[in-house]
């Protein structure tokens, strides 16, 4: 069996996003991606696509444009098979009471949604389980076996996009011996562990969302069952985030660079760490000054709020008045996507 990967989609409304071709710019950038997704899959004669769960965002609420564009493309691929698992986001509620946003694809004759732990299996040898996110889904892995695993879930020895590891319920300890294959959903930093006979691969998620999510080539995986192969395949049709590194040796090399990837539509900052002359390009682009200050007077109480306590940090650092308000939403963008993560 030969078929695509790829997890956490995370559609939502974007309400705050300008508008791009009708859609928040976010939520146009995501349909591109999985147009291109479909589209890879046609062309490489590759019939089945499984999503590891997170397709939608926001667990309790359903904005109808995420919910339409989610539709909308298992409709305009119908000569495409998908398998689609919840993840911790798609659902709402705990335990029994736990209801799936993915409901909504259940009347879908091309879609085949996992609510329980799955075994895919036939004479040729394809052996697949499938665990949806749930609250018991960890003894369920614990106690059984495949050559494939594909599920939603953090693992110990899996990072975030800050390179930060979670301690989990679950490790490589637990699934040595008795899966050879991890695919899995819920960590957005593409990666691959490998140790003791086991491989597992997080797809990741497949556009840059925000500054936290910078330099990471985003991606879907195609994985051959018969070759017990794995290639990964880079996602394209979003901006992507850079950040420059610049010095006084550089800097001709980092502005030429940040002009041909602003030109191209990207989101560009430069950030110097040694007293380099910016005037030139202050007003060009975002410049983050971490140049090492006395900032021992910070002003900062725990009665502040958050964004009190940016803006009081962008004070600090002398980011200049009329960039602040742009440094402050990023930063607040960044704070309430990690916050929704967990």
């Amino acid at each position: 069996m030969k078929f695509a990967y790829t997890a956490d989609w995370h559609l939502s409304g974007y309400t705050q996003d300008k508008i791009i071709n009708g859609l928040p710019e976010r939520l146009y950038e995501k349909k591109v991606v999985q147009e291109n997704i479909g589209n890879y899959c046609r062309l490489n004669e590759i019939k089945t696509i499984i999503i590891g769960g997170d397709l939608l965002h926001n667990k309790s609420i359903i904005y109808s444009l995420a919910q339409s564009i989610l539709l909308d493309f298992f409709r305009e691929y119908k000569d495409l098979n998908f398998i689609v698992l919840d993840g911790n986001h798609d659902l709402s509620g705990k335990g029994s009471d736990v209801v799936s946003a993915l409901k909504s694809l259940d009347n879908e004759p091309n879609v085949r949604r996992v609510s329980k732990p799955t075994k895919i299996s036939d004479n040729s040898g394809l052996d697949i389980l499938i665990v949806p996110y749930s609250d018991n889904m960890i003894d369920a892995i614990k106690k059984s076996s495949a050559k494939y695993l594909i599920s939603h879930f953090g693992l110990n020895e899996g990072t975030l996009n800050s390179g930060v590891s979670i301690i989990s319920d679950i490790g490589l300890k637990d699934l040595v011996g008795k899966y050879q294959y991890v695919l899995l959903g819920h960590y957005h930093k593409p990666q691959e562990i490998t140790k003791d006979n086991i491989s597992v691969y997080y797809s990741g998620s497949i556009t840059q969302n925000d500054w936290g999510e910078k330099g990471e080539e985003k991606r879907f995986l195609i994985v051959d069952t018969d070759t017990d192969t794995i290639e990964s395949v880079p996602t394209k049709g979003y901006k992507k985030y850079f950040d420059l590194q610049i010095t006084e040796e550089n800097k001709t090399e980092v502005i030429k660079k940040a002009r041909e990837l602003k030109e191209e539509g990207h989101n560009v900052k430069i950030t110097r760490k040694e007293a380099v002359d910016i005037d030139d390009i202050n007003k060009e682009f975002m410049v983050v000054d971490k140049v090492e200050k006395d900032i021992t007077n910070r002003g900062l109480s725990s009665t502040m709020s958050m964004r009190d306590k940016l803006m009081r940090y962008l004070e600090v650092n002398e980011i200049p008045e009329d960039k602040r308000d742009i440094y402050l939403q990023e930063a607040l963008d960044i704070v309430n996507s990690v916050a929704e993560r967990k």
